[in-house]
C-alpha cells in the first residue's frame, strides 16, 4: 500500500527531511497495525529492519505491549490465583 500525504514543502528543510518524517510515519504505520494485530510482531521486526529488542522498545514507547510482557503478566496472575487457592481452607467437593 501507498499513502500519499499533501502537505507544504516548506515544513521539511535540512534539520527536518521530507524522508525521515515518511520513515517515521511508515514506522509508526506498522506499529499501529502490530497493535490492531494486523500484522504479527515478527513480521514488523522485519518489516521494519531492526533487531527483536529494538522493536520492543518502539512497542513500549507507542504503549504496546510486547508479547512477553502479556505472557509474564498472565503467569504472575495465575501464581497469584494458584497462591490464593492454597491460602483458603479447602470446602467439600474440592
Amino acid at each position: 500500500m501507498n499513502l500519499k500525504l499533501d502537505l507544504p514543502a516548506e515544513l521539511f528543510d535540512d534539520q527536518y527531511a521530507e524522508a525521515d518524517f515518511a520513515a517515521r510515519i511508515r514506522e509508526l504505520a506498522i506499529l499501529e497495525l502490530v497493535r490492531a494485530r494486523r500484522l504479527h510482531e515478527h513480521e514488523a521486526k522485519e518489516m521494519l529492519g531492526i533487531e527483536r529488542w529494538e522493536l520492543v522498545m518502539k512497542m513500549k514507547a507507542a504503549g504496546i505491549a510486547p508479547t512477553e510482557d502479556v505472557f509474564a503478566g498472565i503467569q504472575s496472575e495465575l501464581k497469584q490465583a494458584i497462591a490464593s487457592k492454597r491460602e483458603r481452607p479447602a470446602k467439600k467437593g474440592d
